[in-house]
């Protein structure tokens, strides 16, 4: 897997800022017009497939792994944009994948991590997690790709397979036969390729031997085994070098001519592992990959056109979900401005746009790199605090697919009733009724970064400060904030200015707050007040919903 360096080239906002956008405009052209550019730009870098986008429906909002990489919580608007950015990523050549078949938006778990669970009854699992594929099968608009997902979804098979210590479990649906051949294959009529997710992801790996998650994955009619070792780095290469190694050992062996036999004695289906060759040909050949040709040039990486494409993507996706007294646009011609983010470079872009606009007294600050008596000094010397949350923790979707690089917060609170999914963001599952006035609960294992947030946010309040919140990934933590903050908004993205623009949502955000851009981003989720055990609550915001001026 590698990603384009985000100063590079044209990263934009993601998935769910998109659906943001589209629901305040409902133009789905906006997401071809997307999936063309990051086509355009991958083919000039030398790649020829995309393993997007992610049609997951995140009907769960504790969701840790897919959250804003989702376009919602509505399955017909995710098929829908889903459809129109493959669209636009075919338009360039580009071999586009929906992935998480069978639809991995309802977990708690990531499967970096370990392997998640889908709670869905059948009939759920066909009206949501699986209606983008089944209805794109049936309108033909599929796209040539299908990725797995490392996910065990009872309702849809709850066969057993043993794993390499001997016990029994549910198959992980990337292994399952019924979910990838007899549902996808069978019912819906996918003639395209298949192909797992990484199977060195520990959904995977801590349960099954590499060549034998291998062998099941093509028992389950899936026809590309994807990364059964890690390959990241120049040390992924040589562990390459060694599975070679151990391959012609295992031929000396004869364990080659056993694996056969197997194929002969029908455990595995010679049949279907031809189909499986015939399928991934017969895409190459599509694409004329047996050909060489000249790529596209790299000038279009990063070009000025695909830049204004994404901020105007971005701009359109910011959603404004409170405006008390009608703080918002802000009055701050000579006003002091103080800004507190979990990361510098999110407050780095965000003065630095306040900065273009002519605001000078503007101050900035990292979360974890200020002590509390520096918070309130800031706070008291401002007229306007704008404070950032960063929910969800980064999943190794966003450390180059290791989940060992880097340690999730996650990691820390397994102790929780309820781990949470945030690293500054929505933990109202893990108040208990005997909560403090605040509406966190302080519990001494409880994540240090949102209740210092919390803190500032209340000490600001009671200085009659004005408040800005801004949410800058999953917009489901604005429940624990918006009972203080004078203004929320929602980017749906959290990367900011460091060494370039790495994003343009929170520049988008201050121009919103500033009133240079007009407010038309719709919530693509629905929002819902947590109960302790993580059940939805009452509703708080939804979906669709978003302020004007």
């Amino acid at each position: 897997m590698f990603r384009l360096p985000r100063t590079l080239s044209t990263p934009f906002s993601g998935n769910m800022a998109l659906g943001a956008a589209f629901e305040g405009t409902k133009r789905d052209q906006l997401a071809f017009d997307q999936g063309r550019v990051l086509a355009a730009e991958m083919a000039a870098a030398g790649f020829n497939v995309n393993f997007a986008p992610v049609v997951d429906v995140n009907s769960n909002p504790l969701n840790p792994v897919i959250n804003v990489r989702a376009f919602g919580d509505d399955a017909a608007t995710v098929g829908r944009l889903g459809n129109s950015m493959a669209e636009g990523m075919k338009s360039e050549g580009m071999i586009a994948t929906f992935k998480h078949y069978p639809g991995h938006g309802d977990t708690e778990t990531d499967s970096h991590y370990g392997l998640p669970v889908v709670k869905k009854t059948r009939r759920e699992a066909y009206a949501v997690d699986l209606a983008p594929y089944r209805d794109a099968i049936a309108a033909g608009r599929a796209p040539e790709m299908i990725m797995t997902a490392h996910i065990q979804y009872p309702a849809l098979d709850n066969s057993l397979i043993r794993t390499r210590t001997g016990e029994q479990m549910i198959p992980p649906a990337t292994m399952s036969r019924v979910i990838q051949h007899d549902i996808l294959r069978g019912e819906f009529g996918f003639g395209g390729v298949t192909v797992s997710d990484a199977l060195d992801m520990k959904g995977i790996a801590d349960f099954f031997e590499p060549d034998d998650a291998v062998i099941k994955v093509f028992q389950a009619d899936v026809d590309i085994a994807l990364m059964p070792v890690e390959f990241r780095t120049a040390s992924g290469a040589k562990r390459l070098s060694v599975l070679v190694d151990r391959a012609a050992a295992a031929v000396d062996a004869g364990l080659i001519d056993r694996a056969a036999a197997a194929v002969d004695a029908g455990l595995i289906d010679r049949a279907a592992l031809d189909r499986s060759v015939r399928r991934i040909v017969a895409m190459k050949l599509r694409h004329g990959m047996g050909h060489p040709k000249p790529l596209p040039s790299a000038s279009v990486i990063g070009s000025p056109d695909h830049r204004e494409l994404e901020k105007h993507i971005a701009h359109l996706s910011v959603t404004a979900l409170l405006n008390r007294n009608g703080v918002l646009p802000l009055k701050a011609e000579g006003k002091r401005i103080f800004i507190m983010t979990p990361w510098g470079e999110q407050a780095e872009a965000m003065r630095r746009r306040f900065d273009e606009h002519g605001y000078r007294s503007v101050k900035m600050g990292k979360l974890a790199s200020m002590t509390w008596s520096d918070q309130k000094r800031a706070i008291d010397e401002a007229d306007i605090v704008v404070l950032g949350t960063l929910s969800t923790g980064m999943s190794p979707v966003e450390r180059n697919g290791d989940p060992d690089a880097g340690i999730s917060r996650v990691t820390a609170f397994a102790g929780l009733e309820r781990q949470p999914f945030t690293s500054s963001g929505s933990l109202v599952f893990n108040v208990e009724e005997d909560a403090p006035s605040s509406v966190l609960a302080m519990r001494a294992a409880g994540p240090w970064e949102m209740q210092r947030m919390r803190y500032a946010m209340e000490y600001a309040k009671n200085q009659n400060k004005v408040i800005v919140h801004v949410s800058m990934r999953s917009p489901y933590d604005v429940v624990n904030f918006d009972d203080i903050s004078d203004a929320t908004l929602a980017t749906y993205a959290y990367y900011g200015y460091e060494n370039g623009w790495r994003g343009q949502s929170l520049p988008a955000a201050v121009d919103a707050m500033l009133g240079y851009s007009p407010l038309s981003g719709k919530l693509p989720v629905a929002i819902y007040e947590l109960r302790p055990d993580g059940s939805p609550g009452a509703l708080r915001y939804s979906r669709g919903f978003g302020l004007r001026y």
